[in-house]
């Protein structure tokens, strides 16, 4: 009598099944466009959405930036309104937490102190409560820096770097790729400003997703990992 072997046969039933919906999945997610927020407002977020836009590229997968305020963009990924924000630092990860985060890092965000006095050498802590300070409004680690401490608000790079060249301010609170492309636009004008040692922050940026799309996590963090290590 033919001895039937059950259990084998449904192991090999459950591994198709498995590579079946695998590849129906990921055909699904490329099928889709996914649209992520990202703020105008500042340089660096630019970067960063053109880097995410690249792995997404990389993965097959469809997507669409849209500018929104800076703080509405992270609202909005976290209420669902988009698929997510191109990136952020861990930290948002305490108020909004329907975000998860793709877990391979995109790229490094760098806070920085400006001035164009030449009296002051040196970033220390103390020259946050001594100094009349600026920042751009919505960047959330210089309003952390300054949490309790009175700071002047400004509604872009531009400004912020006029504000130091008018003697308005006696330093700026700025992320570095921002700063580097303002003072580039000013030009001969920008001379007098310079960054100040050591920088006030570095800190990892992660791609953020909305719950609903953590089927497409995976491929992301294997895309990333795959695009470091080759260096790109």
């Amino acid at each position: 009598m033919l001895k039937i072997n059950y259990k084998s046969i449904g192991l090999t039933l459950l591994a198709c099944l498995t590579i079946l919906l695998g590849t129906s999945l990921h055909t699904f997610a490329a099928d889709r466009t996914y649209i992520l927020s990202y703020s105008p407002g500042t340089l660096f977020h630019q970067l960063v959405r053109d880097r995410i836009k690249k792995v997404y590229e990389r993965a097959g997968l469809e997507v669409e930036c849209i500018a929104l305020p800076h703080n509405r963009s992270l609202v909005s990924a976290n209420e669902g309104t988009v698929d997510g924000d191109v990136g952020r630092v861990p930290s948002v990860e305490e108020k909004y937490p329907n975000l998860l985060r793709v877990n391979v890092k995109l790229m490094d965000l760098n806070g920085a102190v400006y001035t164009a006095r030449t009296d002051i050498g040196q970033y220390s802590a103390d020259l946050l409560k001594t100094r009349k300070t600026a920042y751009v409004l919505g960047v959330r680690w210089p309003e952390k820096k300054m949490e309790g401490l009175k700071a002047v608000k400004v509604r872009d790079y531009h400004s912020l770097f006029e504000m130091l060249l008018q003697n308005r301010v006696d330093i700026a609170l700025a992320t570095e790729a921002s700063a580097r492309s303002t003072i580039e636009k000013l030009g001969q004008r920008a001379e007098r400003i310079h960054r100040l040692d050591p920088l006030v922050l570095t800190a990892p940026i992660y791609h953020y997703l909305n719950k609903k799309n953590a089927g497409i996590i995976p491929l992301l963090e294997k895309t990333l990992e795959e695009m470091n290590s080759e260096g790109e």
